[in-house]
């Protein structure tokens, strides 16, 4: 049996006792070829019997949708036939290959995305009219394809701006000049408010959370490697070998097809841990199509009710959707593993995650009156990376026992939802309407500046002989009415109505919190409520901090903390003077704008001293080894090496929680 799609080929036993010589890749030109005959032959009956044009499509969609159905069967059972044949002899699978066929249409492809690249370089030189001909060229060539997508797809891409503007409806009152104004200085704020408060962080995860038990922590590092990084190559090939460098064996598999609310994935599973773990890719425009977008945009929240009715969620309709999809896929393919005593591992990364998380639940509550067989329920546990925020409280809670999230740092999928988007907007407003006189300041500023032809700005201090500021004590808070309230957990019930356009949803599970403390990053276990995630933070790492590899670097850097890092004592920023410790020269002197509130997007921390010093005075990186902050090239090997001991653990780990959450 050949997987044309994927490059890789399965000539196993299993496969001949399923069709002697069939392949899946004709089923699917078959079901291709009789999906367009089923359309000219439904408008054919139309045009002879008279009909009217939207009968006949009804009546072709009913046909190829049947045949559709069965295709999909075919291809399910393909995954089974796999996983069975593999349970039965590992080495009766082979691996998956390489496909280094370099076909001409992908050398064509190549030669012309060449030639448009040496036009666009050469169009300066060219007049008007052919620089205008190029640019033209260069952005159908490379955004022909998505906008030809796009207007097949008008009617979804329609669907998810509606779903967007629903969830910030509060920014849609917003004047454009108040929400620009408002986002600039109220980052500035909460940048000033961060560094003031650098140890408030470990204050109230000490205070509401607990600690992330050691090997909790080695168990999500070791399941890093499949849950966040290998699925996004392009092919089954490369991802086995990441696997297998980590004693895993790629089984199966469907990386290569994924579209609305179908999700890609891949099984791994280990025979000597007894171990399968499933990973969901998390959003990825290119390899979907644009499909995973459309599974995000779809997020109204939904309400879910088993068939017996003894379970109900509320959760991201799209997430949900995609969830029922994938149980439906691999129902036999989890089944036949949980009832051979595997234990059952689901992971993914951000919207991987949050459909891990879903489809975790429905394994252990059932859908449609199927659910694992009796007894092997609680063999089912789930890890995401980064997790949106796509349950209601109630089932995020209740989802403890066998599910954990981990946020890092300042990610803003998880803490994206109605609530925090309803919050930011009455920040923004409040900010834009109280920095008039800083706007006018700042504007002064850039208009002197233009008058000068933007003169470059140079330092006018010199050194300070003593650059240690004044005693100040350690971990004290800059603003103590931000810290009163940030010490309490987010109450649905005291905010600001944030549920009148529609359900607040919450991360699911465990919530594992890797959170900054003077530069460093420490872990803790705390409550899906806790304030600092249920408010979006603009700062520049909000969007770096969710990638899966600073996610596992955040996780490394958590677990190899050591005491020494706590003896580094920053300066807060309103404890600094009005010039930098280490040039003597105004902290803004490179800035344009030079007003109070933009003022700390001048400033930083050094990581060796702590002390405050100008950004023109912080471009070096050096190693501090004292601090755990060195690096140094290592293997894919080592880089993503896979604890096998915490993983037979990972049970245990999941009963340890559930019990202290009981107690608690």
């Amino acid at each position: 049996m050949t997987r044309g799609a994927s490059g890789a080929r399965w000539n196993g036993e299993a496969g001949k006792s399923f069709a002697t010589d069939g392949k899946i890749g004709v089923w699917k030109e078959l079901t291709l070829m009789l999906l367009d005959a089923c359309c000219i032959s439904g408008i054919a009956a139309a045009v002879k019997d008279c009909l009217p044009l939207a009968a006949a499509r009804v009546q072709a969609k009913a046909v190829t949708m049947g045949i559709v159905d069965t295709a999909c069967q075919l291809l399910f059972a393909e995954h089974c036939l796999r996983v069975s044949a593999f349970l039965e002899d590992p080495e009766a699978v082979p691996l998956y290959e390489a496909n280094n066929v370099d076909t001409v249409q992908e050398k064509l492809w190549r030669a012309g995305g060449f030639a448009v690249e040496g036009a666009r370089r050469a169009a300066p030189l060219l007049s008007l009219p052919w620089a205008l001909g190029v640019r033209a060229v260069d952005v159908v060539w490379n955004y022909g394809q998505y906008g030809l997508l796009g207007f097949l797809l008008r009617e979804e891409i329609m669907q998810g701006i509606k779903t967007l503007l629903s969830l910030s409806s509060a920014l849609q009152d917003i004047p454009p000049k108040d929400l620009v104004v408002g986002i600039l200085y109220l980052s500035a704020e909460q940048r000033k408010a961060l560094r003031d408060a650098p140890e408030e962080n470990r204050r109230l995860a000490s205070q509401v959370g607990k600690p992330v038990p050691p090997d909790l922590l080695q168990a999500l590092i070791s399941m890093a490697l499949i849950g966040t990084y290998a699925p996004y190559h392009e092919t089954p090939f490369e991802v086995q070998r990441f696997a297998l460098q980590q004693n895993w064996r790629l089984v199966t598999e469907r990386l290569c097809e994924s579209w609305k609310h179908k999700p890609a994935w891949a099984l791994f599973i280990s025979c000597e841990h007894r171990t399968a773990a499933l990973c969901i890719r998390g959003t990825d425009v290119e390899q979907s199509r644009g499909g995973d977008l459309f599974t995000d945009f779809d997020a109204v929240p939904a309400k879910y009710e088993t068939s017996d009715g003894c379970a109900t969620l509320v959760a991201h309709s799209g997430i949900l959707a995609a969830a029922l999809a994938l149980e439906s896929e691999l129902r036999p393919t989890l089944r036949t593993l949980a009832t051979s005593g595997y234990r059952l591992i689901l992971t993914g990364h951000s919207l991987g995650g949050a459909v891990a998380a879903l489809l975790t639940w429905l394994l252990r509550h059932g859908t449609g009156g199927e659910r694992l067989p009796s007894g092997f329920e609680g063999q089912a546990f789930g890890i995401g990376y980064s997790t949106p925020s796509v349950v209601d409280r109630k089932t995020a809670e209740e989802m403890k026992p066998f599910f954990t999230s981990v946020v890092n740092s300042m990610d803003v999928v998880p803490r994206l939802s109605n609530g925090t988007l309803m919050q930011l907007s009455s920040e923004i407003r409040a900010c834009a309407e109280e920095s008039g006189a800083a706007l006018d300041e700042d504007v002064q500023h850039y208009v002197e500046r233009l008058t000068t032809v933007w003169a470059p700005r140079f330092r006018d201090g010199t050194p300070l002989r003593d650059p240690n500021p004044r005693p100040h004590e350690r971990g004290h808070s800059g603003s103590q009415g931000c810290a009163e309230r940030d010490q309490e957990v987010w109450n649905p019930e005291t905010s600001e109505n944030v549920e009148g356009v529609m359900q607040d949803l919450y991360v699911p599970g465990n919530v594992v919190w890797i959170h900054r403390v003077c530069g460093h990053l420490e872990a803790a276990l705390v409550p899906c409520g806790i304030k600092p995630l249920r408010r979006l933070v603009l700062d520049k790492r909000m969007f770096a901090d969710h990638a899966s590899q600073s996610l596992y670097q955040a996780l490394l850097a958590a677990q190899s903390r050591q005491p020494s890092c706590s003896d580094v004592t920053w300066q807060r920023f309103a404890d600094a003077g009005e010039r930098c410790p280490c040039c003597g020269s105004r902290y803004e002197w490179m800035n344009t704008a030079r007003s109070g509130k933009m003022r700390c997007h001048a400033m930083t921390n050094c990581r060796k001293c702590g002390l405050v010093v100008c950004l023109g005075c912080a471009n070096t990186r050096r190693s501090i080894p004292e601090l755990c902050l060195e690096s140094a090239r290592v293997c894919d090997r080592c880089a993503w090496r896979c604890d096998d001991k915490s993983l037979q653990a990972l049970p245990a780990i999941f009963q340890s929680l559930a019990a202290q959450n009981t107690q608690s």
